[in-house]
């Protein structure tokens, strides 16, 4: 007897191919049988007529990594049909620790002890024992690595300390973590080099590591940024993927991403490996900081940045910057959502937030309110247009992220992405926008990621695979969460199996915990 049956769904089983009807028997754990008809029983049967049943979705562009241990159901995650999710983007990874204040605060607040983030090997062999509601496979942030050895050194490393950062690549590629991610527009990975970043690379290309990138500018200079992680991936070996691909800033960078997709084809046509990912949203969302400040003030101590934007010229000087970076006086582009000392300016625009201030200046408000925050802050930037969201959605190279990590319970405004991003590629993208058809689409979402990040059990409907798979109308599909209300679940997604564990049914989460925290096989 099989553990579960789905009957009667059209089948769209990863290849990009065309849609066909079957049967499919899971059993432990994997997908037994794909037939026309199956005859045999099983413990639970599932009715798929008129629904659509895939491979589940792989979150290539996640940052659910830093909560396997704290938020382990995941279920921001398999309420939209991720089964598997690949996080440490970005530069920033669990391990290794590098004592800041933030992260020391985030663990202490549940009680987890540091000493479980001092090297990958170490946390991946605690996370590997906890059940998952979703699998995840993580990279090994260079942030992290550069912190631990190097704080926040604005200057190239020394001799000893470069290898001290090959060790902690070593490490964490001989634990199992999927390869090494860069953020570029981050501390203090923004004041790295090529060939720092060339030669940790390398490190992760020797074990077949992937090698991802938060580029280092995404606005004006956004094909000199996108040309320099090329020249790492070209002189370190490494497969690579440019991260959330876009250029955004200004109106006059749209377009610029047809460029952008003509120098990653350029870059294949030499002999490269080289992908993207994309969101389905108009904005951004990050940091207050490293949106406002220059690497070159974000290289000074949190206690001395603080007096330093108490200064007025300081202040005059911030602000020249940045209108002249955006193009505009004004900051209604930017949605506060998660400011923990005035949580009343959560979800607001900052030209409603700085009338609340009593400021005519929304920079003026800005200023004041990183001071009051602690320089702390995150917001959402609407500074993408739609149209080349649509283009890169459509993109042969271009996977699908969420670019988020999971709830928690001190969140209360976050970017809807971390809740609606798969239904909406399918329900907005692919249904109404026509940015793809929905058997490539798929393909995006499943296979080839699986593909990329060497996921050689999942991604496809085919006996012997993993039994991730999710069930929906492709003709109700959609997100529920939005800039307003960012907790509004989906719609149109019938059933999630993880690991053959019914995760999902009707876009609710069950509690089961079919997934776990997968390593690279070495």
């Amino acid at each position: 007897m099989y553990d579960i049956i789905i009957r009667n769904g059209k089948i769209l089983d990863g290849t990009g191919g065309p849609s066909f009807h079957a049967d499919i028997a899971v059993k432990d754990g994997k997908i037994a049988k794909v037939s026309k008809v199956i005859r045999e029983s099983a413990e639970r049967e599932i009715d798929a007529a008129g629904l659509t049943v895939t491979p589940g979705f792989i979150d290539s562009h996640s940052h659910n990594d830093g909560w396997v241990l704290l938020q382990p159901l995941q279920r921001e995650k398999i309420e939209q049909g991720i089964t598997t999710s690949i996080g440490g983007q970005c530069g920033g990874s669990p391990a290794p620790y590098s004592g800041s204040r933030e992260k020391a605060d985030q663990i202490g607040e549940f009680g987890l002890e540091c000493d479980i983030y001092k090297d990958m090997s170490t946390f991946l062999s605690i996370a590997k024992t906890v059940p998952q509601g979703a699998n995840s496979m993580v990279l090994v942030g260079h942030n992290s690595i550069r912190a631990a050895v190097m704080g926040n050194a604005f200057r190239a490393p020394t001799e000893e300390e470069l290898e001290r950062m090959k060790a902690y690549v070593r490490d964490a590629m001989e634990a199992g973590a999927l390869g090494l991610s860069f953020g570029l527009g981050y501390n203090p990975g923004c004041y790295s080099e090529i060939p720092e970043m060339s030669a940790l690379a390398k490190v992760a290309a020797e074990y077949g590591g992937v090698v991802t990138a938060h580029i280092r500018n995404e606005g004006d200079n956004v094909a000199a940024a996108v040309k320099e992680f090329l020249q790492v991936l070209r002189e370190s070996g490494a497969r690579g993927v440019v991260s959330h691909l876009k250029s955004s800033d200004r109106e006059e960078n749209w377009g610029k991403v047809h460029n952008l997709m003509r120098l990653i084809d350029e870059a294949n046509a030499e002999g490269l490996d080289v992908y993207a990912d994309v969101y389905p949203y108009n904005a951004y969302n990050t940091s207050l900081l490293p949106i406002f400040a220059p690497i070159e003030f974000r290289a000074n101590s949190r206690e001395v940045m603080l007096e330093e934007l108490k200064k007025p010229e300081v202040r005059a000087a911030l602000r020249r910057r940045n209108v002249e970076r955006y193009g505009r006086e004004d900051l209604d582009w930017v949605q506060l959502n998660t400011i923990a000392n005035a949580p009343q300016y959560e979800g607001k625009r900052m030209g409603e937030v700085a009338r609340m201030m009593g400021k005519e200046d929304h920079y003026e408000a800005l200023f004041d309110l990183l001071i009051l925050n602690d320089l702390r802050g995150m917001a959402c930037y609407f500074g993408i247009s739609d149209d080349d969201v649509c283009a890169i959605m459509g993109y042969e190279r271009a996977m699908i992220g969420t670019d988020s990590g999971v709830g928690r319970p001190t969140l209360r405004k976050y970017h809807p992405r971390l809740r609606g991003s798969f239904p909406r590629v399918l329900g907005r993208y692919v249904r109404e926008k026509g940015a793809c058809a929905l058997p490539e689409m798929i393909r995006k979402m499943t296979s080839m990621p699986a593909a990329v990040y060497s996921l050689d059990t999942k991604g496809l409907i085919r006996a012997g695979m993993d039994a991730d798979i999710c069930i929906f109308d492709e003709n109700r599909i959609i997100d529920g969460a939005d800039f307003v209300d960012c907790t509004r679940k989906n719609e149109g997604l019938s059933y999630v199996i993880v690991g053959g564990k019914i995760a999902a049914v009707d876009g609710e989460a069950t509690g089961e915990k079919g997934g776990r925290v997968i390593t690279r096989e070495i």
